[in-house]
């Protein structure tokens, strides 16, 4: 077993074969639902592995991100069971939540951020896609903010210890405007990987590659580069590198088409510094608590809402 995942499990599966192998694989990465009981029926109920076994049979090949090549997968009629067989990317390893990436890591990850969004920038087919999250399809995000409100007197019951007063007030304010927040977006859309941290994202010698795909999205060209720079660097170097480091990831949507001036990137920057809140509450309300888990969503938590103030992502919320 390997990886830290909440939401499903991960295996290197080492393969022997009857006569000569080829190029064939000598090892493979097997993913199949969590055996934490709690977090397995809620993905399963909210069609997390249905998510990702779709992304790669559908939408992976429409990007040049970098992902692992997928062997097989299978998927159970009730969407409650899975498993994908997928390209071992060892020995690249994950980032960690509780140590601050470097600058180098998050050129690669800014840089592999941008080949998704430019690949599905204004495509209006991915709200038609049922396995594509869009919070405003069905009731116009009122599903989010009921889950929200009623998730976050507990995770302040768990984490608020660790949080200062004022990010407390900013997330009871994002909790309270989050349906002015998902419903504000007018520009053209993309497709978000949603959970894009360094924890998802494998770094070796030959670049990234981008792992667990369960809540692709369709939402701002800007979501995960911003969720990534909240969540997964030292709130002194995001402060130090996010100006210079979110000009270059404007430049490289550019260069794949897709052009936003500096001031509009900017904006969409602070305002999706946001998203953070969200997956990072509901993340830790649906997972049963574990000592490791508990640090890294105390971790996490403290640097999305201190980039929000940061950023002063308020701005785009009610007064």
């Amino acid at each position: 077993i390997i990886g830290t995942g909440k939401m499903g499990d991960n295996a290197r599966i080492s393969i022997t074969y009857e006569g000569e192998s080829g190029d064939a694989p000598e090892t493979l990465i097997a993913k199949f639902p969590a055996t934490d009981e709690t977090a397995r029926s809620i993905a399963g109920a909210q069609g997390a592995y249905y998510n990702e076994v779709m992304f790669y049979r559908e939408l992976a090949p429409g990007t040049t991100m970098r992902t692992p090549t997928i062997y097989g997968s299978q998927l159970s009629e009730d969407r409650t069971e899975f498993i994908l067989l997928m390209e071992d990317m060892s020995p690249a390893e994950p980032g960690s939540q509780l140590v601050g990436e470097s600058r180098k890591h998050c050129e690669l990850a800014l840089s592999e951020a941008a080949k998704l969004a430019a690949a599905y920038y204004g495509d209006d087919s991915l709200g038609e896609r049922d396995y594509v999250i869009t919070p405003t399809r069905d009731d116009g995000g009122e599903f989010g903010a009921a889950l929200l409100q009623q998730s976050w007197p507990g995770f302040i019951d768990r984490f608020g210890h660790g949080v200062s007063p004022e990010a407390i007030a900013f997330g009871e304010r994002y909790i309270n405007g989050y349906l002015h927040f998902v419903n504000r977006l007018k520009s053209p859309k993309t497709l978000a990987h949603g959970d894009f941290r360094s924890e998802n994202i494998l770094f070796g010698a030959n670049g990234a590659t981008t792992v667990d795909w369960q809540t692709v999205g369709e939402s701002s060209v800007l979501t995960d580069a911003a969720y990534f720079m909240g969540g997964s660097v030292d709130c002194e170097d995001r402060r130090a590198w996010e100006k210079e480091l979110i000009a270059g990831y404007r430049v490289a949507l550019d260069k794949l088409g897709v052009a936003l001036s500096d001031q509009d990137c900017w904006d969409q920057y602070r305002e999706y510094a946001m998203h953070g809140l969200i997956i990072t509450v509901l993340g830790a309300s649906f997972s049963t608590p574990d000592e490791r888990g508990e640090k890294m969503f105390l971790t996490m938590i403290q640097r999305h809402l201190q980039h929000c103030i940061d950023v002063d992502a308020g701005e785009f919320l009610p007064a």
